[in-house]
């Protein structure tokens, strides 16, 4: 099968793949991406940043004054041979962080594959692979793709995440966001059968803690779904100061009132790099 092919030719580069997404909001999923992003470029790592969120976040984020809201994947969808994805990659105005921006153009994105490719439904090598190999000297340019997922994960986001070397999957104390987890695996298992395709590692991070108690029950429920193993272990704590300054992308790494959230942060880079 082609796909089982580009898979193997991709572990002999050095690049990879890492998604954050759960199918819930306000779990920290933008705010992870773009700290464990800008601790890779720290390191004077090269790092694209695809971000799939029509709210576009993480984009407004670390744009600059020239960025371009028009470039988002739907350009390279519209025509596949001829419009290559470093036309929509642009620079943002941190060191070592490229992106391709998300926005309200990515609303329709599967009406638009539906209507220009007949066979999607039933192909099984599906736009996102198309995507990665005809552009696969752009992507492996990179150190790491880090993409950042909307709440609401549909086919296209679900086609990312099955190419992806590591999906990491936020989870605060809330009852919600277990129930996230569980639809984001239900979808992953249903798309992944459907493909024939293998669910990629992923793992569980702890974020934005703030009630022990309701910790433990949810640390419960994860034990009952055997979905625990799959957890990191350590969880990264919350901070009223942290939560009121963390739109300035670097306020993690570059002041020293963070210290907690750093060492937590250090710790998953580890993990996953």
């Amino acid at each position: 099968m082609k796909f089982l092919k580009s898979v193997m030719e991709r572990k002999t580069i050095i690049m990879k793949m890492i998604s954050f997404a759960v199918k819930k909001g306000g779990v920290g999923k933008t705010t992870l991406c773009k700290n464990v992003a800008y601790k890779f470029a720290l390191d004077n790592k090269k790092v694209l940043l695809i971000d799939l969120d029509t709210q576009a976040t993480i984009s407004f984020g670390v744009s600059n004054k020239n960025i371009d809201f028009n470039k988002t994947l739907n350009k390279v969808i519209l025509d596949l041979e001829e419009i290559k994805v470093k036309k929509v990659i642009q620079p943002t105005k941190y060191k070592n962080i490229d992106i391709i921006v998300g926005g309200e153009k990515l609303r329709n994105i599967n009406l638009l594959i539906k209507e220009l490719y007949d066979n999607y439904q039933n192909n099984k090598e599906n736009i996102d692979e198309n995507i990665y190999l005809t552009n696969k000297d752009t992507f492996d340019g990179y150190d790491y793709v880090l993409i950042n997922y909307p709440p609401t994960v549909d086919d296209f986001s679900l086609d990312w995440l099955l190419i992806s070397d590591l999906i990491l999957i936020p989870i605060n104390e809330g009852v919600s966001s277990f129930k996230g987890i569980l639809d984001l695996i239900n979808s992953l298992k249903y798309m992944a059968n459907k493909t024939e395709r293998n669910i990629p590692k992923h793992n569980i991070i702890f974020n934005n803690i703030k009630d022990n108690e309701n910790l433990e029950i949810i640390e419960s429920y994860l034990k009952e779904k055997k979905f625990f193993h799959f957890c990191i272990p350590f969880q990264i704590k919350s901070s009223k100061s942290f939560l009121s300054a963390e739109n300035e992308l670097a306020s993690i790494w570059d002041s020293q009132y963070y210290w907690r959230q750093k060492q937590a942060y250090e710790e998953l880079i580890k993990e996953i790099k």
